[in-house]
Formats: C-alpha cells, structure tokens, sequence
C-alpha cells in the first residue's frame, strides 16, 4: 500500500481559520506503510505518551512528521501556537496502529505545542530553529 501524505501550507502571514479539518492518514498494516526513518522526525506513542517530547525542525521549510502508534489506540499529532490551544495550525488523521507520516507547511522560527486530539494528556514541544 502506498503511503499517503497529508500536506497543509501554513501561511505565515495569515491568521489560521476554521478552516482546517481533520485531514485523512493511512496507517501501516506491518510492512508495505509509511517509512518512519525518512521523515524529518519521528515521534512515538507508546504508553499515552509521546517519545521524544521534543523535537525540532528547521525553519521556513516544509518537513515531516512520522508517527508511530505503539498503542492499542487511534492517536494524532495536533500543532498549536502554544499550550492554550487557541490557535491549530494542523491537525493529522488518527493512525491506530503503525505509522502515518504528516507533511507539515514551514513555520516560522519559534517554540510550538503538540499534542493527540483525543487524548489532551499526550503533549510535547516542537521547537523551530532558524
């Protein structure tokens, strides 16, 4: 099964509306997924949590994030402006098992929150350097 990427450009002028939706993924069934190890970064959820808890990309440049469920739940990867929430500048598709690899838009430099829509407990940091 080819690997299918969810692509969202994040205007860096713009303010983000609602208009973002949850966008589609498609999960690994045990071999023909997504490769984790060619993404920019990998982050696993395993035991309700993510591992790393950071991580960081490069700025102004379009980049990846894998998502390996370890877990016997759906889990996502959600990115906000910061813990409040009050700003989503993307929202992956849920993977139950295996992995699903996001294309994320370029952000600019700075420090940004993470976490899995269905489980709020599930947070980290992103941090953009540039």
């Amino acid at each position: 099964m080819k690997p299918t990427r969810l692509s969202l450009a994040v205007p860096l002028a713009a303010v983000l509306a609602a208009v973002l939706a949850a966008c589609g993924a498609t999960s690994s069934d045990g071999g023909s997924g997504p490769d984790a190890s060619a993404a920019d970064v990998t982050v696993t959820a395993a035991g309700m949590a993510f591992d790393p808890g950071t991580v960081a990309v490069a700025a102004g440049e379009t980049f990846t994030i894998a998502l390996v469920n370890e877990d016997a739940m759906p889990h996502n990867i959600a990115i906000y402006t910061d813990d409040s929430k009050s700003e989503k500048l993307f929202e992956g598709g849920m993977v139950t098992d295996g992995t699903v690899v996001y294309d994320i838009g370029a952000l600019d430099a700075g420090e940004y929150f993470f976490d899995c829509s269905l489980h709020p407990d599930m947070t980290g940091t992103l941090v953009v350097e540039g």
